[in-house]
């Protein structure tokens, strides 16, 4: 349980785009953690003055390999079964994935396609309203100040939920949602949720204006087409709002640096955290300023089978540590680069 692992330890790493700082501010909110530190997902940790071990913190959305690290994070692909088993079996790994054997996900074409879509965030609230803490989410229908997009829009934004519900993944993302709201029924899942259903409801109205001649009806396509405009739309817009306000540098709201040259916390990066921050009911976060740098190299390639002995024994890849690792793409992908992942993290 979540409530237990913070009892003991209340320092987390987060991840610098918005699933991250959304699910740290969570955490900092409900869970009274500490940020004491930053990923990129790629090349780099920040840990925050005292805070010198890479595994003494809770990483929150992003999955560390290390058996010491604790790590919350959305949908871990396992290579194979006994791997997966092999994370549940850790205790350190909260995930959808590995929360429930029912939900084991694993590098082949069915389990690739059927993991759970969504953010890091989605999952922490429906974890700790199971865990019986009562979220209070802001008016998702308010608009997100200097901006034009709603706070629904924007809590929809982590790992392109709203993208997955309403037209790229549906019948996988509707088994998700109802495990979530099965997880924590009558909460902040549904209000999430009823807020997609609302923007598919103002899509599908937009088709359904439309009178085509002869008495035709729109064909399903029409619907799914709408959906897809309105949605990327939508991601525009908060592209926008994450460039124009913060100069973030990934269109999820990310940065690949947090720090300047001294190693202190750039200014746009505490606005962003606080502003975030404000936006979900949280005053006066503490951050702090300044971090040691802590860099591996970041490496992307095509899964191939002759590196699974390793990978499964030591977590190593042509004799480097994994640090941290991502399935990108099934393996049904020819011709992808589907495996991300870091190496010699110091």
């Amino acid at each position: 349980m979540l409530k237990e692992l913070f009892a003991r330890n209340k320092d987390i790493i987060i991840n610098t785009d918005i699933d991250g700082v959304l699910s740290g501010l969570l955490l900092v909110k409900y869970c009274q953690c500490n940020i004491v530190g930053f990923t990129n997902s790629k090349d780099t940790v920040w840990l925050a003055d005292g805070h010198d071990d890479l595994y003494g913190s809770v990483y929150v959305d992003m999955f560390v390999t290390d058996p010491n690290a604790i790590c919350i994070d959305q949908h871990v692909v396992a290579l194979n079964d006994a791997h997966m088993q092999k994370n549940r079996n850790s205790k350190q790994l909260f995930s959808p994935q590995s929360d429930d054997v029912n939900n084991l996900r694993v590098f082949n074409s069915w389990g690739f396609k059927n993991k759970y879509p969504f953010g890091t965030f989605q999952y922490i609230v429906a974890k700790l309203e199971s865990e019986g803490i009562n979220i209070q989410l802001p008016n998702l229908y308010d608009t997100v100040p200097n901006s034009d997009i709603t706070i629904g829009d924007l809590l929809s934004r982590p790992d392109d939920a709203m993208k997955t519900t309403l037209f790229a993944y549906k019948s996988n993302a509707q088994n998700w949602w109802s495990w979530l709201k099965n997880l924590a029924p009558n909460g902040s899942i549904d209000q999430l949720k009823g807020y997609l259903d609302y923007l598919e409801s103002v899509a599908d109205a937009k088709v359904d204006a439309v009178v085509l001649p002869n008495g035709k009806r729109h064909k399903v396509k029409d619907y799914d087409n709408q959906r897809k405009e309105d949605v990327e739309a939508i991601k525009k817009r908060t592209k926008e709002y994450f460039k124009n306000n913060f100069q973030c540098k990934t269109n999820d709201g990310g940065y690949n640096n947090i720090v300047d040259k001294k190693g202190n916390i750039l200014i746009n990066i505490k606005n962003y955290i606080s502003n975030i921050a404000t936006l979900i009911g949280l005053q006066d976060v503490m951050i702090p300023i300044h971090y040691n740098i802590h860099k591996g190299v970041y490496c992307r390639t095509r899964w191939l089978d002759i590196f699974s002995p390793d990978f499964l024994a030591n977590y190593t890849i042509a004799g480097h540590k994994i640090f941290s690792y991502a399935f990108i793409y099934g393996p049904d992908n020819d011709g992808q680069t589907n495996f991300s992942f870091t190496i010699d993290m110091q």
